[in-house]
């Protein structure tokens, strides 16, 4: 259900366990022990606070479905893109993380004077799929978004095509332009999950992408996992040795691993 004024904060409000500790690898995709280069080890140490806390308090997690697989050049501000601009313009503020993503559109589909394009929103675990060419789409999202009508739980869906995610998605921070340590990170963290998920048989169930500047570039790897229940796992330090843990914890189940946690 659409839930308008539900509000998450770095303390997730669902009932998850917590693991204390990453549970070790079981065995060695080729990728599993991958290192950054020697260079960057100096600015990838661990910082001396805890990342837990790290997050921003959030009302919801609004990302595009771009389609575009060139993160390494993503710019610096996604917003030069249009569609990032149009919705930043009106998404900013009252909790709203507004981020681009590689993964394609779900509803795709472009006439003489419509451009649709696709947006995931959590923790509702909704893709919302709107007229790109239209500001007043944008704007009409956002005034449903942060509506304090919290037994309006049609709103989107009277308005917008809407579809229940069914899929697990995993998006790691590879802004290279942004941060050069999340570029780096973020196609080593990958592709370890590449092997992974189809080493466990799951490449079908999870889609894996890239997601651009989530905040705190000196927790790389970032990368958020995100449930069809509209759990969100938000996660930093993540190095490849870390991926079969993540996996079995928080992808086939839904437990929290503490020491990796930013929330």
């Amino acid at each position: 259900m659409f839930n308008i004024s539900h509000k998450l904060t770095s303390k997730l409000p669902f009932q998850i366990r917590y693991i204390q500790q990453c549970p070790p690898p079981k065995y060695d995709t080729g990728c599993t022990y991958c290192n950054p280069p020697s260079e960057m080890e100096e600015n990838l140490k661990s910082p001396p606070e805890s990342i837990r806390n790290t997050i921003p308090p959030l009302n919801r997690l609004i990302f595009h479905r771009s389609g575009n697989k060139d993160h390494d050049n993503w710019p610096k501000k996604v917003e030069v893109f249009d569609i990032m601009r149009n919705i930043s313009k009106f998404g900013r503020g009252n909790g709203n993380m507004i981020c681009m993503s590689s993964l394609s559109p779900i509803n795709e589909m472009t006439t003489n004077d419509q451009q649709n394009v696709d947006f995931a929103i959590y923790p509702d675990a909704q893709t919302i799929s709107i007229n790109g060419n239209d500001s007043t789409e944008f704007e009409k999202l956002f005034q449903i978004i942060n509506s304090n009508d919290s037994n309006d739980s049609t709103s989107l869906s009277n308005h917008f095509k809407t579809s229940k995610i069914d899929k697990t998605i995993v998006l790691i921070c590879g802004h290279t332009q942004r941060d050069i340590r999340c570029g780096v990170l973020g196609k080593i963290i990958h592709k370890e999950f590449e092997e992974v998920l189809k080493r466990e048989n799951l490449e079908n169930d999870v889609e894996l992408g890239y997601i651009s500047h989530v905040g705190g570039h000196v927790y790389a790897g970032n990368l958020v996992i995100l449930k069809p229940n509209g759990k969100m796992f938000w996660y930093g330090m993540v190095r490849p040795h870390h991926v079969q843990g993540l996996v079995d914890q928080s992808i086939k189940s839904d437990d929290l691993i503490e020491e990796l946690s930013r929330q």
